[in-house]
């Protein structure tokens, strides 16, 4: 039968009423707590106002005890003004002769001093306390005779900012008999007196007793403040709202100083112009009553507790009566929703999943295998599984069936099954015994599609495997085939040639039109290389820009040299790509099994040491393995790794060569030749280490450097008034450089020499490398007015278009036919033409490597315009080259 989703009904249970007696609790515990917050809040009232109560006391006993000390004060200067009087007002030696002995001045008093009207000081005394006592200053005494007020004022003076502590001026006018002013009297009182006072008083970390002015200034506080001394606080509730109101009371606020809350108690001291203001913390204050809260918090809990713990027995009771009718009525149901819960679960999964009979009819199924079959369930449900599951391959589920119910308790099969829509599928099917309630045994299947996973699994496989772009296979797949073609080869003892290729040049695509046209080049190689088979064994693209191929060679090294000359002419055509065309210069290495060695690793790794050993020569291009080769490759690597370091050790010098005129003799100017001392190599011959400096790319900056050192050279010739040119070679690699133009610029601009004293010399080959864009350079290199020679002319495969087209001066003949000049009559016809074809192109003709004078007459008969070699000289340093222009020049005058 298909699965259940219909609940059973639950049985009807009458619960113990227990949400009554957790709102009972509940509101006890409620009723504790408000009972106490109330207590709390009754008690928090009490405490501020019990502590501001004993602020304001602490306020009226200090005011009464500032009373006593103004009170005293006033009485000294009382004394003081009589004893003036009595001496008729006038300054008498002794008018003050007592004053010292005064217990007040002894415990409060600084100094004391008397004004006439006019300002002048008729009579002072001094304590004898240590304190250096100031006198009042002139301006604020003639500012006090100047007043209309006849009561004392009292003010503060001389402020230390650090301590804060300074001279409280106690100040009245003096009338006589008839109340007529006859000065002022001024009473000095140190603060310190006060402020210790006020300190004694524990009122915790925030508390504080400050004495005002009723004008709202800072008189004294303790603790000492010294920012808020002599300032003015009648902004604050103090003198804004409370002392208005009151002389006495208490009240709380917020701090000035600190932005704290306080409470404070204050009161003016009677009959003088000052006011008492104590303050503590509000924390503080609330310090007992925060240990009642915490007393009562804890109460709290404990009976809540016991509360809730009397409750917890009452409901456990009860509870396990309502837990045992509860388990019987689950015991009741649990079958009837255990259909409902396999339905859920298996629904839920994605898998199809079914159960068989032992007549493989279909008991029961999921929605997974409703939706993979694409029938309904109650189509399904009671039919043959052959009928509604791909009949097809029927048979071979019957027969694993089969093994199940025989005792198998479990099979695995992979198989490629048709869904409902006829599409095939490859799955998983794992199928299980059961054996239901009634004893009967049963088949249940699950099916896992692996379709997706295996199609990624083989695409993981291919790129594992494969050159994405050219579809060829890649490193790791091309030695696993050449070592099954090995094996196989090893079998028939037959001959396997190995051939690495090597395309340096495509990179120029990517260069010159971007990566894109770069991919279309690297695809049409592959399809040359694909086109190879089925003839060659395998083909592989190994590196960005370097391929392999396998072939069977049963004739030996004669077939692979004629299979690899027809291989780099299918390489060497022109690519075209973009409408332009490009030359990739293709370079093979090969290796033969099983001279050359009996494993795949080793044959190649053999083959591509061929393919590298071919850059020392740039125009071979096919090379086979071979030991003295392997010897030649690592001595070039030696040379390779001196070479890198040469630059910076400064090992490279100039030696420069005369060009001179055939007929006159005349010096026209030198060539200049790099040079090379090596500490470990000693002197390294040209021929040794240019064609590595070339392929590994050393050939750039040594080139600057040698363009830069000549230019050097002729500007230093030119400050000693010798006009000469030079001639500075070029080579292939240079020419390809983008910022070639503007590091030919620099070293002109930079050496402050003539364009036309520079001449660059470039050889055939490079020339036709890129025409057009060689072209272009090289205008633009003789629009800088700097002079060109092609170098080697004769050995390379230029056309005569591209000689009349690019913008040349000379050509210099290769030394190759130079040298069997009078001995081979082909080699003087080769010159020979070479001299006319360039006069009749209105071009300069030099000869390289003339040696004997025999050389030297037969091209001065074909009218050759200059040479150079030992015959006249061999290459010579700088000092040298100059000594021997210099005698050159005097000897043609």
């Amino acid at each position: 039968m298909p699965l259940s989703s219909v609940r059973p009904p639950s049985p009807t249970i009458r619960p113990y009423p227990l949400a009554r007696l957790v709102l009972a609790t509940a509101g006890l515990i409620v009723i504790l707590i408000g009972a106490t917050a109330a207590v709390l809040l009754v008690s928090y009232r009490d405490t501020l106002r019990q502590e501001q109560t004993n602020l304001r006391n602490l306020s009226i006993a200090f005011a009464a005890q500032t009373f006593s000390v103004a009170q005293g004060v006033d009485n000294v200067m009382l004394q003081a003004e009589r004893a003036l009087a009595k001496a008729g007002g006038h300054a008498a030696p002794n008018v003050l002769l007592n004053f010292a002995d005064n217990p007040m001045a002894q415990e409060y008093l600084l100094g004391i001093y008397l004004y006439g009207t006019d300002g002048k000081l008729v009579a002072d005394a001094v304590t004898s306390k240590p304190t250096l006592v100031p006198a009042p200053a002139p301006e604020q005494v003639l500012k006090d005779i100047g007043s209309s007020k006849d009561a004392l004022r009292i003010t503060i003076t001389n402020i230390d900012p650090v301590t804060g502590r300074g001279i409280v001026n106690f100040t009245r006018p003096m009338v006589d008999a008839a109340g007529v002013r006859t000065g002022i009297i001024v009473a000095q009182a140190d603060s310190e007196r006060f402020e210790r006072i006020y300190s004694l008083v524990e009122l915790g970390k925030g508390g504080s007793v400050t004495l005002f002015n009723r004008d709202g200034r800072m008189l004294v506080r303790g603790p000492n403040f010294p920012k808020g001394i002599g300032q003015y606080f009648t902004d604050t509730p103090l003198f804004a709202r409370h002392l208005p109101a009151s002389d006495r009371g208490a009240f709380a606020a917020i701090s000035p100083i600190d932005g704290k809350p306080r409470l404070y108690g204050y009161d003016a001291v009677s009959n003088y112009p000052l006011v008492i203001i104590t303050g503590m913390d509000q924390s503080d204050a609330l310090a007992s009553w925060y240990g009642r809260v915490w007393t009562a918090v804890v109460s709290l809990l404990l009976v809540s507790a016991m509360v809730i713990f009397l409750s917890w027995r009452v409901a456990r009771d009860a509870a396990r009566k309502s837990i045992l009718i509860g388990q019987l009525a689950a015991s009741e149901a649990r079958e009837k929703k255990s259909a409902d819960y396999l339905a859920a679960i298996l629904n839920s999964v994605g898998t199809p999943i079914w159960v068989l009979d032992s007549r493989q009819k279909i008991v029961t199924l999921n929605e997974a295998f409703s939706r993979f079959v694409g029938r309904p369930a109650s189509q399904l449900v009671g039919s043959d599984e052959s009928a509604a599951l791909d009949p097809a391959t029927a048979r071979e589920r019957e027969g694993r069936y089969r093994e199940v119910l025989r005792g198998a308790h479990t099979s695995e099969a992979i198989a490629e099954i048709r869904d409902g829509s006829g599409q095939e599928r490859t799955v998983i099917q794992l199928s299980s015994k059961l054996v239901d309630a009634a004893g009967q045994e049963q088949i249940v299947s699950v099916l896992t599609d692996i379709t997706e996973r295996q199609k990624a699994e083989r695409r993981l496989a291919y790129v594992a495997n494969y050159d994405l772009l050219t579809g060829l296979p890649n490193r790791g797949q091309f030695g696993r085939m050449l070592e099954q073609n090995l094996a196989e080869a090893a079998q028939r003892h037959a001959c396997v040639g190995v051939l690495v290729v090597s395309l340096e040049r495509v990179q120029e695509v990517s260069d010159l039109l971007g990566h894109a046209a770069g991919d279309e080049a690297l695809k049409q190689i592959g399809q040359v290389f694909q086109a190879l088979l089925p003839g060659a064994a395998a083909v592989a693209r190994t590196k960005s820009n370097e391929f392999a191929v396998v072939i069977e060679a049963e004739k030996g090294r004669d077939f692979l040299e004629r299979y690899a000359i027809e291989l780099h002419r299918k390489l060497s055509g022109a690519l075209k790509v973009g409408g332009r065309e490009f030359y990739l210069g293709p370079v093979i290495g090969v290796s033969i099994f099983p001279e050359d060695g009996d494993n795949a690793d080793e044959l190649f790794r053999r083959a591509d040491s061929a393919l590298n050993r071919t850059g020392v020569d740039i125009d071979d291009t096919i090379h086979f393995y071979s030991e003295r080769a392997q010897t030649d490759l690592d001595e070039r690597l030696m040379v390779e790794a001196q070479l890198r370091r040469a630059l910076e050790r400064h090992e490279f010098h100039l030696l420069y060569q005369p060009k001179v005129h055939a007929v006159t003799g005349r010096i026209g100017g030198f060539e200049a030749l790099l040079r090379w001392t090596n500490p470990v190599l000693g002197e390294v011959p040209p021929a040794r280490f240019i064609a590595i400096a070339e392929r590994t790319g050393l050939i750039i900056p040594i080139g600057a450097w040698a363009l830069q050192e000549a230019c050097r050279q002729l500007q230093a010739w030119n400050l000693a008034g010798v006009d000469v040119k030079v001639a500075v070679n070029l080579s292939p690699r240079q020419f390809s450089q983008k910022d070639l133009l503007s590091m030919i610029r620099q070293c002109v601009e930079r050496c402050a020499v003539r364009p036309a004293s520079l001449e660059l010399e470039i050889t055939e080959n490079a020339l036709m490398s890129r025409e057009h864009e060689v072209d272009r350079l090289m205008h633009e290199i003789r629009a800088l007015g700097v002079e060109l020679s092609i170098d080697d002319f004769g050995t390379g495969y230029s056309s005569l278009s591209y000689l009349k087209r690019f913008p040349v001066q000379r050509l210099k003949v290769d030394r190759a036919f130079i040298r069997d000049l009078g001995k081979d009559a082909d080699s003087a016809a080769i010159v020979r033409s070479i001299v006319n074809l360039a006069h009749g192109l209105k071009l300069g003709v030099v000869a390289e490597g003339v040696e004997t004078s025999e050389q030297l007459a037969i091209l001065r008969a074909m009218a050759c315009d200059e040479y150079q070699g030992f015959l006249f000289s061999r290459p010579i340093d700088a000092g040298e080259a100059l000594a021997l222009l210099g005698q050159n020049r005097l000897a043609a005058v």
